[in-house]
Order: C-alpha cells, then structure tokens, then sequence
C-alpha cells in the first residue's frame, strides 16, 4: 500500500528541509486541509464565545498555579523550596581516591504502623540512641558547641527528633501534647545549628494543612568527620544493638552490620557576578525585544495591555510547570530559580508574536472573528509543529546533558505545552478583545465626530534591528526561540563541566558527558527493607531540600562551598511487639492525598478561582464599555460600520506617476514621468508603506521607455518590460539586478505579466512569467536564471489569468479567439493542458470580438472560474471547467466592464451554492458610471441559485434589478470586497489670495504654480466607495502640500487588497483603504435606484441611516 505523510508530519520536516528549500519557512496548508480547518474551527469558537474561553483559561491557570504559589512552603514539598541564586549539585563519585569530608549513618526506628509518635517508642528510641551515642550530652553544651562550630573543631555530632524534648525521659512523660511540641518547634535548630525540619527528623509523615499529625518512623542521623575513629565506634555499637539495648527488636540488616555505601559530593556555588550579569542581559534583551515590537504594532487598542496579558500567560505557565514537576518529583533544585522563567518566556514571545502578525497580516476591515479564526488555521499547526519540534529538541539534550539540566529540560517541555495550550485559548481572546476596544473606540468617536489628530509623517529610516524585528533579514526569527532555548541550556550543562580538566574537544567543552550515573536514581540501590514501610530511603533523601545541606556543608567544613560525603545505608530497628499492618497501597495514598488537598485547600483554591474569573469579567466589562455614554449603551460591536480613510504616500517622483503594479499584499511599484521607480512595500505590522527609490545605476540600465511592470507577492522584486524588449529583473532587499531575465516572446501586449511561486520537487520556486495576446509564454525561474518558453495556442489570446486552485494548484486559463477556453497546470517543470471546452459566447464569423475577463472565486467549499464579457458572465467548475449558469448582463443598459459577486450561501431548495446578489459596474454615459445590481428580494434568505437543480430554484433571468449613477467617478477600480473604490474631484472652491506678492522658488515655479492672479482654484479631492447593496461612503482628502503638483485628473489605480486602492495625485500616491477602524468623518448614504429613463438620483449630504 502507499504510504501516505499526514500534514503533521510535513509541518515537522521543514526544517530538515530547509538546507535543500532554501528557507526555514514552513509550508502552508491548503484552505480545505483538515488540520487547517480544525483550527479555523477552533480559533472562530474562541473569537466568537471569547469571554468562556478567557474565564475558563483563568480557572485552569489558577488552579494549576496554587500549589506552586500557597503550597511552596508546605512541610510536604519536599524539594519545591528551589534556591534563587545557588547552583546545587548532588553527585555519586567513584574515584576511590577522593577524600571524604563527612560520614553519614542513620538508624530508623518504627513503631507499630503511623504511631511513631507514641510516648513508649519514643522512650525506648531514646534508649536507643543513648546505646550508640553514649551520654554525651552535647546537645546542652551549646556555648562550647559555638565555639567548635565557628572554628570547625567539631568533630562528630547527630541530629534526632528526640531533640525536641531534649533527649530527655523526664521531659517526654511531663508533655501533654507532643503534636504540639512538634510542630511549635519545627523552625527551630538543634545545638549543631541544623534545623528541627519534620521532613528531615521523620518518615512516613501525614500532615493535616501545615501541621504534622503522624509519623510512621524516627530518623536518627549520625554525622562525623572522616578522620574521626568514632565511625568505627557507632560502627561496632550497630552490631551489639539488638544485645544491648533492644533485645525483642528487629534489625535489618538482621547483624546490624552495614556494608553498603557510596560517596556524593555536594556543592552550592552562589551565582557569581558574571553569571549575574548575563542573566540580566538576557532579560533585558528579552523585555528590549517586547517593547520595541509592540511599539511598532499599532493595530492594537492598548499595546501596554497585550503585554500584560503576555506577562500573565507566560507566569501562569511557569507555575503550572512547577506544579507539575512538583507532582512528578522532578528535582529542580540543581539550578538556580532565576534561571527557569528564561527558556519559558523565549519560548512564550516567539509563538505569542507569530499569532499577532498572522492576525495582523488579514486586512482590519474583516470581521474580528474570521482574522482570528484565519490567523489560527494558518499559524496554529505552525505552533503546534514548533512545540513538538521543541519537545523533541529538550528530549535529546535530556539525555546527553547532566541531571540537574535533564531536569531543566523536563521543566521546559512542560512549560512550552502550557504555554501553546494557554496561546490558543487565553491569548487569542485576549487578542479579539482588544481588536474590538479600538473598533468600539473608533465608531464611538466616528458617532461624535471625533476624527482622529493626524501626525505628520516622518521619513522612514530603514536598519538592521527594524529589519531584525520584521522577520526580513535571511535568518528567519521562527527558528531563534529554539536557537536560544538549545544555547542556554548548553551554557547551564557547561557550567557543571567548568573545572573539568583536559577539555581538548568539543564533546567534552560543551559538557555533553554524563559523568556517572545520575544522582537521583543511585539513591534507589539501598535496599528497601523487607516489612510493610510508608517511606523508603531514597524517596526520603530526595525528600531532603537544599536548606538541610547546607547546614551540614557548615558543619562539615565551615566556608565551603561543596563537601564529600561518604554516605552509609540506614539500619532499620523495628521495636519488639510493632503492628506494621495497614500500610496503603499507591492507589490508596494517591487517594487519601486527594482527600486531604479536597479538605484543607477546596475553599481557598474554589476562592481564588471564583475571585479570578470574577475580576476577568468585570475588567473585560469595563475594558469594552467604559468609554461609551449613556446614549451610546445601543450600540454593539455588531453595528460597527466599515469607514474610509486615506494615507498618503511620499514617492520620489518629482513629476507624475504614469504607470503602477500591484499585489494582493499590499505592495506597489510605481514609475515616474521623469523616469523614476520607486517600491512601496506594505508592513502589515505597523500598517504603514515603506518606499524605495530604484538606484540611479539600474534606471540607466533600463531602455526606456518601460512597457509592462510588476512586482511580486513578496515586495522584493520588480520586472521591467523594456523598450528593447528585454524582461529586467531588480531585488532591492539584496540589490541585485537581472538585465535580461528573460526575452519579450513577441510584439503584442501582455495577457500574464508577473511573478509567481510554482511548486518543484525541492519546494516551491520563484518564477517570473510573461504571456502575450500572441499565445506566446517565456519564463524564467528567480532561483537559477533557466528561461523556457511555449506556445499555449495557435490562435490569439482574447483573455487569461494566471490562478492559483485549491484544486488542481496553480493554473494558466487562456480564452482563444475561436471561443475556447483551455487550461493548463503546472505539473513541476512544465505547463502541461488539463482541460478545454467551447464557451457559450457571442462571436463575429466564429470569433470573439471583445476581451474576455477572468477569475477564480471560492465559498461554501466550492470553486468556480467565472468568465465575463461586457454583456455575459459565465460560471464555470474550475478544474473540469463545466458549465454551471450563465448570466445574461445586457439588461444593464451599458456595457460592464467589472463583474460584482456578492455573498453567497447554500440555496434553500436545492443546496448548492447561490448568490445573494452580483452587479455589474461600467460607463453609463459621458463622465459616470453606473452599478447595475441583481437581486431576488429585500429578504436576506432570498438568493439567485446557479445550479438550478430544484424547480423552486430562483434564476437569473427571474431577479430584480436596481441601477445606480455616480457623476464624475474620476478613477475607480473593483475591489473583492464587493464594491468599487475611486477618487475623484469634488465642485471646486474659490478664494482670495494675500494682496502682497510672494516670491516664487524654483520649485512652486517647476511645479507649475501661478501666483500672479487674484484667486486660485483649489482642487477638493474626494475618496468613495460604492458596495453592491448600495451603500455609499465618501471622505474629503486633506488639501495638498504646498509643493505639491498642480493635478488635473487623478490616475492610475490599482487595487491593493480587498479592501484599499492606490491612486496616483500627480507625484505622491493616496492610498484609500476601507476599515471598521477608522474613526475618520466619512459620509455614508444610500444610493436610490433610477429607472431606465435616465433621472438621476445625486448623492445625499449626510450620514446614511439603516
């Protein structure tokens, strides 16, 4: 069977790939990829119900936040208590010529099941211990102790619970509550100065909130220096135990004769200065990183409060990730606490940052929920590819790095799945709300007429960290969050290989030797003892916190910062007539765990929620309400209408602009009529263009004058049509130019002439195509400079489109003058035929007369190629290219020179897909234009079916009609946002000048200004949008500059996305762009019908009302 590569996997092999690729950039699933979708899904829901999501994120982070926060200093958390700024290193040792510092034993004593606490084991405990260490009575020595401790003359000492009553009978018959005793004193230190902790004084404890209730064995600790004989002595005394002082107990070993023994060192470095420093650069760094880029992100309502959010998810699972080591007993204590949050913030910003500008690149005048919904099909198996490719990452090193790094890795694993599980929840809410603070603030100041102050543009200054910042320079960004993750932990395993000697290559430099076995797990090689035991001895030394060490690294060499400790095996004694019955099961202690956290930590856990969920909501209330008046409580952000507003665009053009190519990004080139190109690349952060001149060296090697002219999807390149016929190619990102890239096929005029990605065996490629009228094709690939060329047709060209099929991929469609429509796919190294059928079009002696318009369109699921002429719009399936509907245009009185399609949905009747309404837009007589608009009925159910499957379908022929006049439209072009935008001139208004006679410059007089008369016209230009429901948005253009050319009549046009236009004024560009953001004072108004007759409705003054 043939194996089959889910999206998943192709997401994960990019960047294996990408050496062969040639970029780091993954690729993009198709719209109607299941993994795709399933975002989409998901990322919708969240927009749409986006206060549940952001509550219930809250409750989840608050409840996996509490321990670590309430329970840090629990008696029972053991090694949660991580040091800030301390290194802590735990290691077995086998070199048999090290010398020991200290020596360890200890002797544990059990009652019967839990009743360690009871006053007769404790007596006989005392017994005991008075057996081994004799009646020494150091313990009430403490000023000479003093003095030992400080000049660390000390020799020997023990640490026991029966400290507590100072190993006194007397004292244990005269207390009345032994809890009390216990727990009144566990801050309290012995006479060696170590503290009386519970967890280091007993095993097998249960505790009721803080406090210690049972016991289930005392832990005597017998501490000695190595050069003291007094080993032996406790030594030999362990062996006469069950003679001497405990003649019914049970010994284990059974001789008391302790064999077993391995030798660790232990080290607690405090961070030294230039550890401190670097730590502080690279949060500083981190926090530089963060601000500058919000800064420039002003697509946002409060940046400060994206921040804050980004603050609070990266915390929330920082805590998380505690907890959960916390419950999986990872020993983070290794490495300093200060160290932790680093790998998860890096991580946190560069998924939190990749959301944004996926959300950023969809233009603002799309509904908030489908940005995000957008945003999250095309980067959320992006994240989620980025957070397995992290996994597998941390879990590599895990192996090759030392344990208290392997730890480090486990934390991070786990962080990176709160923090993508916190990024599709909590973030993307947080996102759309504040997407919908600015459009609430915007319509409420648009309702008041509040325009916005508007600054004077500064000249944009472009620089390596703005280009850094933007993802533009050949590193790509998505691949620095792993970057920097893999080097810091590299820097934390190379510190505990620092003082290695004989580095001599790169495995032993970065530290990527073990070094023995780890420390933890060698724990495990002391035999458990063979009897019923709440606690074993490794699970209680791992029990022990770096608190406990170093009180015993002070007692063992006083100033150190590491010791050797030759570790012994512990003798358990089992007093004589003990009942170990009843020790729980694992289930049944994970049970009575639960129990225990339900009893003691429910009220305040279901508090802290209750209290977070709460404050969310009353702060996203306020958030969304808090600037809008009593008389605005009507208003929602369903009601947020799309408003105009313009930019203007410096070029450096000194006279007009003659000809422009655009993209759907957003990105134009233009050129002047001084023989000048500038480029204008659109930032979809910042919502700004940035614009670049052609150098003088490339415009003196182009034969002008310049033909034909595009730019690619990506703003780097441009291609010249020259008068010599040659195609020159110019990237001015890396400033390289083509002079021939490829030869003009023949003399007539271009049908395709652009850039396009087509896929390869390798990854997708950049080619530039060229396809004339002729039916001539030349290409030439960006990467390698091969050229190929072809002949689609033998006849001419009455129209093509270069398409880009969910379905069958890239598409060359051409429609020949013999009425045959015929297309071509792309099958990795050629064009190859797909499809061909005669289209139902109105020919002269068996040939087109007219040009033939073509595009692709998709909804519901469905693709279509629709082909329209000036009097009929055919729909076509876009692969096998059937014959759908036919829409006869005529009755539009004039011909349509752009075909409207409206909304769509599925038909009531008979399924398939239907149109609420389309329009078509031509001349209708000298100087105006008319939109002619077909529907079925006022009613939003109602639709035009194009299947026609069902007889209670509704057909074109059976619409209504509507017809709409704009006097003087100026320039205009279709946008898909379903309308047409244009610039064209307001009546003109005259003024007075200034009697006294101003001197000219050379540029007012190059520029054509005449300050001879008395009054001057003052040109009033005026932007508009006209949709297919009619509804009519104008916005007055603020008066020229000063030096500004003398304009007649604006143009070119050209579309930029669905929602903004380029005009050309004279020299500058005005880009007019449609957004429910801008809170400027356009006018709107409903268009009336007019009949045939030709009256005229003009456009009404004022604001249009629903």
């Amino acid at each position: 069977m043939p194996c089959r590569i889910s999206g998943a996997a192709v997401l994960m092999l990019w960047y294996l790939l990408s050496p062969i690729r040639g970029t780091t950039q993954p690729p993009r699933l198709s719209a109607n990829h299941p993994i795709r979708k399933a975002f989409y899904r998901h990322g919708k829901t969240t927009a749409t119900h986006w206060l549940l999501t952001m509550l219930l994120s809250v409750a989840i982070a608050m409840g996996f936040a509490y321990p670590s926060i309430a329970l840090s200093d629990n008696p029972t958390a053991g090694i949660a208590a991580i040091p800030h700024t301390v290194w802590t290193i735990a290691k077995p040792i086998d070199d048999a010529t090290a010398q020991v510092d200290i020596e360890l034993r200890q002797i544990w004593i059990h009652g019967s099941f839990m009743k360690a606490l009871d006053k007769d084991v404790l007596k006989r405990a005392l017994i005991v211990q008075q057996s081994l260490v004799g009646d020494d009575g150091s313990s009430n020595t403490i000023p000479r102790l003093d003095d030992k401790l400080r000049s660390g003359t000390l020799q020997w000492g023990y640490h026991s619970p029966l400290m507590y009553w100072n190993n006194s009978r007397e004292v244990i018959d005269a207390d009345t509550d032994l809890l009390e005793t216990i727990n009144s004193q566990k801050r309290a230190s012995s006479s060696l100065n170590v503290g009386m902790r519970p967890a280091s004084v007993f095993a097998g404890k249960k505790f009721e909130g803080k406090k210690l209730i049972s016991a289930d064995a005392l832990v005597i600790t017998l501490m000695n220096k190595a050069s003291d004989s007094i080993g032996d002595r406790w030594q030999s005394r362990m062996q006469d135990l069950s003679r001497v002082a405990c003649d019914s107990c049970a010994l284990f070993p059974s001789n008391g004769q302790i064999t077993r023994q391995r030798v660790y060192e232990f080290s607690f470095t405090p961070l030294s200065m230039p550890e401190h420093i670097a730590l502080t650069l690279a949060y500083s760094a981190m926090a530089l990183y963060v601000i500058f880029s919000f800064r420039r992100m002003r697509a946002f309502h409060s940046r400060f409060g994206l921040i804050c959010a980004a603050i609070f998810m990266m915390t929330c699972s920082i805590m998380a990730s505690f907890t959960i080591c916390g419950i999986l007993k990872i020993n983070l204590s290794t490495i300093p606490q200060n160290a932790y949050p680093f790998v998860a913030l890096v991580l946190g910003v560069e998924n939190m940052f990749r959301l944004i500008n996926a959300v950023l690149a969809y233009p603002p005048t799309m509904a908030t929920e489908l940005r995000i919904a957008n945003a999250l099909g095309d980067v959320g198996p992006l994240s989620i590819a980025a957070a397995a490719q992290n996994l597998t990452i941390l879990s590599i090193l895990s192996m090759v790095v030392s344990p208290g790094v392997a730890a480090f890795c486990a934390f991070a694993a786990i962080a990176s799945l709160f923090d993508a599980f916190y990024l599709l929840t909590f973030f993307v809410a947080v996102l759309n709300v504040d997407i919908r603070r600015l459009e609430l603030q915007d319509a409420l100041a648009a309702r008041h007429n509040k325009p916005r102050s508007r600054r004077k543009a500064l000249p944009a200054k472009h620089t390596w960290v703005d280009a850094l910042i933007q993802g533009r320079l050949p590193f790509s960004t998505r691949m620095a969050g792993t970057a920097v993750t893999t080097t810091f932990i590299l820097s934390l395993n190379y510190h505990f290989f620092e003082h290695r000697a004989g580095a001599t290559n790169l495995r032993d430099l970065l530290g990527l030797v073990r070094g023995g076995p780890p420390a933890v797990d060698d724990f495990d090689s002391f035999t458990p003892p063979p009897m019923n035991a709440t606690l074993t001895p490794a699970e209680w030394l791992r029990m022990q916190d770096f608190d406990t060490a170093k009180e015993v690294l002070r007692l063992a060499k006083p100033g150190a910062d590491k010791f050797i400790m030759r570790l012994f095996a512990p003798l358990v004694v089992v007093l004589g007539g003990s009942d170990r019955a009843g020790v729980h099961s694992t289930r049944e202690v994970w049970t009575q765990a639960l129990r225990s956290f339900a009893v003691h930590h429910f009220y305040p856990v279901a508090v802290a929620i209750v209290f977070a969920v709460a404050f969310v909501a009353v702060l996203m209330n306020f958030l969304l309400y808090n600037e809008a008046g009593d008389e605005d409580n009507e208003m929602t952000l369903e009601d947020l209408e799309d408003n105009l507003a313009t930019t203007s665009i410096n070029l450096p053009h000194r006279l007009d602009i003659v000809k422009m190519a655009s993209t759907d990004n957003g990105h134009f080139v233009t050129i002047g009529l001084d023989r000048t190109i500038a480029i204008s690349v659109y930032d979809a952060i910042s919502q700004t263009h940035h614009a670049v001149g052609v150098p003088q060296n490339i415009l003196k090697a182009i034969a002008w004058p310049i033909h034909h002219i595009a730019i690619d999807d990506s703003g780097d390149w441009i291609a010249c049509h020259c008068s010599d016929d040659r195609i020159l190619a110019y990237n001015h990102v890396k400033g390289i130019a083509i002079s021939r890239l490829v030869q003009y096929p023949d003399d007539h005029p271009a049908t395709i002439f652009g850039f396009a990605m087509l896929p390869a065996a390798t990854g997708p490629r950049p080619y530039f195509l060229v396809l004339t009228s002729g039916s001539r094709l030349a290409m030439s690939c960006l990467d390698d400079g091969l050229s190929s060329g072809a002949d689609l047709s033998p006849f001419p060209l009455m129209g093509a489109a270069l398409l880009d099929s969910v379905q069958a991929g890239k598409q060359i469609v051409i429609v020949t003058m013999e009425a045959k429509l015929i297309s071509h796919t792309w099958s990795g190294d050629s064009w190859q035929r797909a499809n061909a059928t005669k289209i139902q079009l109105e020919t002269d002696h068996g040939s087109l007369t007219e040009q033939v318009s073509l595009h692709r369109y998709w909804d519901l699921d469905t693709e279509l190629l629709i082909v329209t002429t000036s009097s009929r719009a055919l729909f076509l399936h876009s692969v096998t290219l059937g014959h759908i509907a036919d829409f006869d245009l005529t009755s539009a009185g004039t011909p349509v020179e752009s075909f409207l399609i409206g909304p769509s949905r599925k038909c009531p009747a008979c399924s398939t897909l239907a149109l609420r309404r389309a329009a078509g837009v031509g001349a209708a007589y000298k100087d105006s234009c008319s939109l002619t608009t077909w529907f079925v009925s006022q009613d939003s159910e109602a639709c035009i079916c194009l299947a026609q499957q069902s007889a209670l379908c509704t057909s074109f022929s059976n619409a209504s009609q509507d017809t709409i006049i704009i006097d003087s439209p100026g320039v205009w072009s279709p946008v898909k946002s379903e309308a047409i935008m244009g610039l064209r001139r307001r009546s003109a208004q005259h003024y007075d000048t200034p009697r006294e006679k101003k001197r000219l410059t050379t540029a007012q007089l190059r520029q054509r200004r005449h300050a001879q008369q008395k009054t001057q016209v003052e040109p009033q230009w005026e932007a508009y949008k006209l949709s297919i429901d009619g509804d009519l948005q104008t916005l007055d253009l603020p008066s020229g500059e000063v030096d500004s050319l003398f304009v007649n009549h604006p143009g070119p046009i050209a579309a930029l996305d669905g929602h903004s236009i380029a005009v050309a004024l004279g020299n500058s560009i005005k880009v007019i762009r449609s957004s429910r953001r801008g809170g400027s004072a356009s006018r709107r108004s409903r268009m009336n019908s007019i009949d045939r007759s030709g009256s005229v409705s003009k456009r009404s003054s004022g604001r249009k009302t629903r």
